[in-house]
């Protein structure tokens, strides 16, 4: 049956308004969980989500999970958790008292969010795990990319490129993200087979950010100079920063860049060959599938927890095109 449509986006910390309401116009929240609960329209679910922040990426999926509520004939609260573990949890709790049907997550700390499952068990609300994995072995309702797969894919390309042996970075994504956890894994597993010839000089995180990544990659240039020969991002932002770094050092063409994510920017740099390549993970699609999924787990067509993956794909000059003329087409 078709039911009115609602769409809400809230895109600042704890402290911004709320949006609720229809599209000729809105109640407000303060996203506390002490005023009015989000209301349910005509019948149709109200589908709560927390982010771990509003990179690129996440917009581009939060995107996608509009399209598909809107498509359902769903409400949707979106919330930005602004890097904040125990601001996510509060988050939670928050869509809980306005008694939301179900609450989609993508999770600042794989660990941090694990309370949120007993919480949405004890509340009756179905919890829907996106783009990151929780750190444990009960099962839960997930949708996300295959990361350790993302790792392999960038780290193996930049070997490739460096002719198998030389010096390498990496920049990770935050600590305990399972993004970072499995990305990290996928890395080592390529490395793995490169004993003896490939060296990792450093790793650390770059917290997804440009500017963090740009500061970092600087040090490096300074400290390892003239011996780092590829540097393998998390992210397609920290690649960036990392491209920001090298172009002030005149070495873009000395030293080979990976990513993961496929935004824009990043596709515009593999373009230009400033970047080897990236791995695009579909963000429109994962959005618009995790909402699928909490739909269809309020339905009762989906009642067993399983993990879902999206397909990963390697972009590099051969194909960027692929996207640059359809998703980011102007």
């Amino acid at each position: 049956m078709k039911k009115r449509i609602l769409s809400m986006l809230l895109v600042a910390a704890m402290a911004a308004s709320l949006l609720l309401g229809c599209s000729s116009g809105t109640e407000e929240s303060d996203g506390k969980g002490d005023d009015k609960k989000a209301s349910k329209k005509d019948g149709g679910y109200t589908i709560g989500c927390t982010v771990y922040y509003m990179t690129e990426f996440v917009t581009l999926m939060t995107e996608g999970m509009e399209k598909k509520a809107e498509e359902l004939g769903c409400d949707l609260v979106m919330l930005d958790a602004q890097q904040d573990a125990q601001n996510q949890i509060t988050q939670i709790e928050n869509l809980i008292a306005q008694k939301v049907d179900v609450i989609i997550v993508a999770a600042v700390d794989s660990d941090a969010i694990l309370p949120a499952i007993e919480m949405c068990d004890d509340a009756g609300i179905p919890l829907v795990g996106v783009n990151m994995l929780f750190n444990t072995e009960e099962p839960y309702h997930y949708v996300g990319p295959d990361d350790v797969l993302a790792g392999e894919l960038e780290m193996q390309n930049a070997i490739d490129e460096i002719g198998g042996e030389g010096n390498v970075v990496i920049l990770e994504g935050p600590i305990g993200q399972s993004a970072q956890i499995q990305r990290l894994e996928g890395n080592q597993n390529i490395l793995d087979k490169y004993e003896g010839k490939i060296n990792v000089l450093a790793d650390q995180t770059a917290n997804w950010s440009r500017e963090e990544a740009l500061t970092l990659v600087e040090n490096w240039l300074e400290t390892f100079s003239g011996k780092i020969d590829a540097i393998v991002a998390h992210n397609d932002e920290m690649a960036l920063g990392a491209i920001q770094a090298l172009e002030a050092a005149g070495l873009t063409d000395k030293i080979v860049v990976t990513g993961v994510d496929a935004i824009l920017d990043g596709c515009n740099a593999v373009k230009d060959g400033t970047l080897l390549g990236t791995v695009y993970q579909d963000a429109g699609l994962e959005g618009s599938e995790a909402v699928q999924k909490a739909y269809d787990v309020l339905e009762g067509k989906v009642t067993e927890k399983e993990l879902s993956y999206i397909d990963m794909k390697w972009i590099t000059k051969d194909n960027v095109d692929e996207l640059l003329d359809t998703i980011y087409a102007k």
